[in-house]
């Protein structure tokens, strides 16, 4: 076979993404009648078909999978390619782009991201936030070089750099009942008052679910979000209870607002916030620093000391 058209490629990844051809016209402002037919070319070269017409749309067969996935390795190669080019000139140029979960925020610009863009004021970063889920699957794709995530599902393509088990316990005011408890409270405490948590799939939403088959309870939250700020606000107003992790000292926490109460029990002992990487992607020198200082700097993989840290908690 020969040299595979990489304009082909790119087209027929464009109607992957829309579920159509006609998407993906729009999307590339070219008529669908010119996109079909280079589909049309594609499948001739390769001697397969390359989507199903299904009542959505079209759906890719596994010829198109694997030549998606083919693709996917030659932008990561010609991407690390260009990029130890830029390293001759001394990362002057290039870009990282992370998926993280949205409590690592403060603790990352604090100790990694606020110096690395400094230092390196010409390479171009990209931080979106994330649940869990989309965090591994941005890793998965090449969407993104780096993943930061908290109690994240296992993956055979994901390769973890870096992990730190995090306690979960429950985020109160400190006039709260249980703020005023002497001992780690247990699960029967907790629901004795109104619970706050965050929606699936967001990696606490998971230990929470786990604790409940464990227990062989149901837990019904007062309110749900995905929103670590909406979390923080509920037990602010001291209306009742959130579950969070007892990473860094948030500003509320240090002044004594609120309360980090722990909870006796195995199952909130085994989340772990994770550093991720797709397996095998060769990464440019700018996300290679990148990762290297998150896994030196960041004082949750590091064991430095956290000072001042606005952790707000780990809600992810």
């Amino acid at each position: 076979m020969k040299e595979l058209n990489q304009a082909r490629l790119r087209y027929m990844h464009e109607v992957i993404v829309c579920g159509s051809i006609r998407g993906a016209a729009e999307k590339l402002e070219m008529s669908p009648s010119v996109i079909s037919r280079q589909i049309q070319l594609l499948e001739k070269e390769i001697g397969l078909p390359l989507f199903e017409r299904r009542a959505r749309g079209l759906a890719p067969t596994d010829a198109a999978e694997m030549l998606e996935e083919f693709l996917r390795g030659y932008r990561a190669q010609h991407e690390h390619l260009q990029d130890r080019l830029q390293e001759l000139r001394g990362m002057r140029r290039g870009h990282v782009e992370l998926s993280i979960s949205e409590g690592m925020i403060e603790a990352l610009m604090q100790y990694v991201m606020g110096p690395f863009c400094q230092e390196f004021p010409n390479i171009r970063v990209g931080i979106n936030t994330a649940s869990v889920d989309e965090v591994v699957e941005a890793v998965r794709t090449d969407r993104v070089h780096i993943g930061l995530a908290f109690n994240p599902p296992v993956h055979p393509e994901v390769r973890i750099r870096a992990r730190q088990a995090l306690a979960v316990g429950a985020l109160v005011r400190a006039d709260h009942p249980l703020a005023r408890k002497r001992r780690p409270i247990t699960v029967k405490d907790l629901m004795q008052h109104p619970l706050a948590l965050m929606t699936a799939p967001y990696g606490l939403r998971r230990i929470v679910e786990l604790l409940e088959f464990t227990e062989k309870i149901h837990i019904s939250p007062a309110l749900t979000t995905n929103s670590l700020g909406v979390l923080r606000q509920y037990a602010l107003a001291g209306a009742g209870a959130v579950l969070m992790t007892d990473i860094g000292a948030s500003l509320d926490l240090s002044s004594g607002e609120l309360v980090l109460v722990p909870i006796a029990h195995p199952v909130l002992r085994q989340a772990e916030m994770q550093l991720m990487v797709r397996l095998g992607r060769p990464l440019s020198s700018a996300a290679t620093e990148m990762l290297r200082r998150i896994e030196s700097r960041l004082p949750l993989f590091s064991g430095h000391p956290r000072r001042g840290v606005r952790g707000d908690a780990i809600g992810v």
